[in-house]
This record gives C-alpha cells, structure tokens and sequence, in this order.
C-alpha cells in the first residue's frame, strides 16, 4: 500500500458512520488565498502549496516573537507558543499579526494598547494554572 492511497472501510461501520474524505470536506471550505473554492484536484495542490508558502514566510516572525515572549516573561517555548494563540483567539488578531507586533517591539515600539491587556490576561492565565 502507498502511503498516499486511502485504507478501505474498517469493519463494523456504516457508510453513515464514516467520517468525510479529505476530499469532501476541502470541497466544502471556501479557499483563503484567491476567495473561492478549488475546482478541481490540480487546483486544489496549487492552493495548498500557495498556503504552505505563506506559512513557511510567516513562521520565522511568528518563532522570533517566541523567543521574545520567552525572554520577557520568563516561560519555556510552549508556553510562549499558548501565550501568542491566548493573545490570538481572546482579542480576535491573527496571530502573525500578533508576532509582527510583538517584533516590533524590539526596535522600542510599544505593543498596542489592545494587545498589551490581552497579553497581561494570557501572562496571568498561564501564571494560574
């Protein structure tokens, strides 16, 4: 068996039962990068590949932003990690977004003022548990 081929059916379920292909379900979501779903299979590898690239350009400002979080708040990477999606989901900013403005503190900008409470909340949830 390939590793890219699908396993048939486990016995003892119904076709109710299964859970929807990947296929199915990437048909069903809109697509992020060019505003509408993929037509077809090449169509969609291109707009997976383009949304791996935009992750893999993110990715080193989102990792610097740990290391800064790690620094300031004296937590380990997975904690800096939890701090950025805490900061993320609770003020409604992606989380790049948030990674780009915590960089920029480096250079003597202040965090927005949203941010830093949102920040000081997440510091103090992790702090508690």
């Amino acid at each position: 068996m390939s590793p890219f081929s699908r396993p048939g059916p486990r016995r003892g379920t119904t076709e109710q039962q299964r859970p929807a292909s990947h296929d199915q379900a990437s048909r069903s979501c809109p697509s992020h990068t060019s505003g509408r779903p993929p037509t077809g299979p090449v169509e969609a590898l291109r707009e997976e590949v383009a949304q791996l690239r935009i992750a893999m350009e993110r990715r080193p400002v989102i990792d610097m932003a740990r290391g800064i979080l790690m620094a300031r708040c004296s937590c380990t990477e997975d904690d800096a990690w939890e701090l950025l999606v805490d900061v993320s989901q609770h003020s409604n900013t992606k989380l790049h977004d948030i990674a780009e403005a915590v960089l920029a503190t480096v250079h003597g900008g202040p965090l927005p003022a949203p941010l830093q409470d949102h920040l000081a909340a997440a510091v103090t949830r992790l702090r508690t548990r």
